[in-house]
């Protein structure tokens, strides 16, 4: 359950993305809120890309122009534009409205906060270099640490309006545990992998080799053996170690392959299933999410979320009424979707997610 800010925020960083607008010309106003034409371009290049990586797309004009589907009135190029220009205006405005209610972020939050943006320093050695990275692709040190604080405090006014202890509109964690088990699935894997170092294809004999090394230790599985400890001592996903209770998904993400997907909606709780998908072969496991994992406040705010979506459309559009938002259209159509590069344009090569490389893959 991954934010999308937490990824942009990274990948705003490391791509080394050169300005295609050589004056500070504006974007976006929100509020007294100025988003810059390069602030704006840097984060719009990391939202195409996550949409192109999570639905298996390439990046092509007959792409954007194409229409979502028949439900959609507007084309893929005007769908994803609205939503770079929904992230920004929501981020703004709940950041906005969090200081016009006078609320303030636990000392928990803050920490976090300070130690995650200390990371970033540390990697570069100073404020300094990482700022002079940073402008770069369009973000001074101050704009990248605020998109961190007003992450927090969008979260902040989820919770003020829709969480368990709210005054407002509280959701309870037993509809929240009703939603996830209706939407949700967790799923851990022992992966072997059926491609080479340079994620070329083995050849046949060697993917039998892999295929029957799966199934020995699918088999022991079924015989008693616990599937943790086999886990640890077989698994080829990097993922798993970084997501060691399993991989959190709902029934809209489409960032997994079919199989792999389909499968994790399809198992009962607790049962292990082998599955093969052109990445390698999978033992999956699937697990119901933990009282306690409910209670987790990224968890807890992803569930609210998604379970809230209508009222917080609702409470979005509110503030819209008392913030002003401009739009700069000439910039804007500039920056549209289809004339900006892609990862592959970029010299930096950057991937949007290797957690879980080793089970997406193009449909």
């Amino acid at each position: 359950m991954k934010r999308l800010i937490s990824i942009l925020l990274i990948l705003i960083m490391i791509l080394s993305v050169a300005s295609g607008c050589k004056k500070a010309d504006w974007a976006m106003k929100i509020g007294d809120r100025v988003i810059t034409a390069d602030r704006y371009r840097a984060s719009a290049i990391s939202i195409k890309n996550q949409f192109l990586t999570d639905n298996g797309l390439t990046d092509s004009t007959d792409l954007w122009e194409k229409y979502i589907d028949t439900s959609y009135s507007s084309t893929t190029q005007e769908y994803v534009d609205a939503m770079i220009q929904s992230y920004f205006i929501s981020y703004n405005l709940y950041s906005i409205h969090f200081d016009e209610l006078g609320l303030e972020l636990d000392k928990e939050t803050v920490d976090d906060i300070e130690a995650r943006l200390k990371t970033q320093v540390d990697r570069y050695g100073s404020v300094e270099k990482l700022d002079e990275a940073l402008r770069e692709t369009g973000f001074t040190y101050d704009e990248f640490s605020a998109q961190y604080y007003d992450e927090a405090k969008k979260s902040a006014i989820i919770l003020h309006y829709f969480g368990p202890n709210s005054k407002e509109n509280p959701t309870s964690r037993d509809d929240m545990k009703k939603y996830y088990d209706e939407y949700y699935t967790k799923v851990k894997q022992i992966f072997f992998s059926t491609k080479d170092s340079e994620t070329n294809d083995l050849s046949n004999p060697e993917k039998q080799k892999v295929g029957q090394k799966a199934q020995d230790v699918y088999d022991r599985i079924m015989a008693g053996e616990d599937f943790d400890t086999l886990l640890k001592e077989f698994n080829e996903d990097p993922g798993m170690t970084a997501n060691p209770n399993g991989y959190v998904f709902s029934k809209d993400d489409t960032s997994y392959t079919r199989i792999f997907h389909n499968a994790a909606f399809d198992m009962e709780y607790g049962e292990v299933r082998l599955v093969q998908t052109n990445m390698g072969y999978h033992i999956m496991k699937r697990d119901p999410l933990m009282t306690e994992e409910i209670a987790d406040k990224d968890t807890e705010i992803t569930l609210i979320e998604n379970m809230k979506s209508s009222e917080m459309s609702e409470l979005l559009e509110s503030l819209k009424e008392k913030i002003s938002v401009e739009y700069n259209n000439e910039i804007l159509q500039k920056l549209s979707v289809i004339n900006l590069p892609t990862d592959e344009q970029n010299q930096s090569g950057v991937s949007f997610d290797d957690v879980a490389n080793s089970i997406k893959e193009e449909e």
